[in-house]
């Protein structure tokens, strides 16, 4: 059996500007896991899924042309599984041109990644981590060497298959761990070749990506990343299109915003290289500010009342804090002197946001676990 743990994320900064062409964030990969098992299926070519998203039964798949689909016709447990099937088609696809034949296999997938309790997803960016989970392992059990960039790239594509308008900044976190600078690719650029009679998939693993980037880059000395939950989860994907629609109708103002986050990034990833922690908590700040301008300017709620308490609850024990991913819900991020954290914790539950105490996710040391 090959289990691999993956880890969620949360953004730190650059969240909506990054879903431009060569649009800049920081990622920080957290302990809370999304774990993919595989187990081989000996001399059968039968593929079967289980995952809480399908009531825990072994879902069969079957082949529609290059695609898999359930067997059952389930349109519903398609939807669910999207990521999924589209992962396993894309490493079929590659094993094709490596001159692998199919592998018969059950892949099953377990989530902390959502409030066991009532079903809520944190934000921690499980469509990510489920994304990587199933293509390490699926290369691992094809015994393909693929380094980080070329799993990334498969990742990548996977993600943008499934959703197009994504950034995949939660792809290279969960697949990176730690802290990660993450640059995004031109999906436009992308698509093209994709589209292209002829285009292998081997080729576009290897060859560089215009903008992409994903590197780890070091945490900060001497503060601490606190997460806290609002108990309320988001749509992310609809406020993306939303917020986007509404500022690019002016359109100097969102290319002012998109310019002035990036420049935000980039002096946090410098302050971060150079463990200067002052600039880097002056970088998230200015980067809170930013979301909450252009939010506001376009007319679409990012920082809720509860992320809104909950960034009055940090500045009040001398934190910085913000909104994380897309808002609307979901978490906000904190960076505080580890002494002062406990009284953070009081302060968010007082004001109904549950301190989620995760830990920065060290990056893998391999490629998953052969049991």
């Amino acid at each position: 059996m090959i289990t691999v743990d993956v880890p969620g994320k949360v953004y730190i900064a650059g969240e909506y500007a990054v879903l431009e062409p060569g649009g800049t964030a920081v990622l920080v990969a957290v302990d809370r896991y999304l774990t993919v098992s595989l187990t081989p299926a000996e001399g059968s070519a039968r593929r079967t899924i289980a995952t809480a998203r399908t009531g825990e039964h072994r879902v069969e798949l079957t082949r529609c042309g290059t695609r898999s689909v359930p067997a059952d016709g389930d349109s519903a447990t398609a939807d669910a599984l999207r990521h999924v099937l589209t992962a396993v088609d894309l490493v079929e696809c590659y094993a094709r041109e490596q001159g692998s034949g199919p592998l018969g296999f059950h892949l099953e997938i377990r989530s902390q990644l959502d409030d066991h309790s009532t079903g809520r997803k944190f934000g921690l960016g499980s469509s990510g981590a489920v994304t990587v989970g199933v293509v390490r392992a699926l290369t691992q059990a094809y015994r393909f060497d693929l380094d980080d960039q070329s799993l990334l790239r498969l990742a990548l594509l996977t993600t943008f298959t499934v959703d197009p308008r994504c950034s995949g900044g939660d792809v290279a976190a969960s697949l990176l761990g730690g802290w990660v600078a993450y640059r995004a690719p031109d999906r436009s650029r992308l698509a093209q070749i994709v589209a292209r009679s002829g285009t292998r998939l081997t080729d576009l693993l290897a060859e560089p990506w215009d903008h992409l980037s994903a590197r780890r880059v070091p945490a900060p000395r001497r503060m601490r990343l606190e997460v806290g939950w609002t108990r309320h989860p988001a749509v992310s994907s609809d406020l993306v299109e939303l917020l986007r629609h509404n500022a690019i109708g002016d359109g100097p103002v969102f290319r002012r915003f998109v310019a002035d986050s990036n420049a935000c990034v980039a002096t946090l990833i410098a302050a971060l290289e150079s463990g200067d922690d002052a600039s880097a908590v002056a970088a998230v700040a200015a980067a809170g500010a930013l979301l909450r301008t252009v939010s506001a300017r376009a007319g679409v709620v990012v920082e809720t009342t509860e992320l809104a308490a909950l960034r009055h609850a940090a500045e009040a024990v001398g934190a910085v804090a913000k909104s994380s991913g897309a808002g609307g819900g979901d978490c906000g991020i904190a960076l505080i002197t580890p002494t002062r954290a406990a009284k953070l914790h009081q302060r968010w539950r007082a004001v109904g946001i549950l301190p989620l105490e995760l830990e920065v996710h060290q990056p893998f040391s391999g490629k998953g676990k052969d049991q």
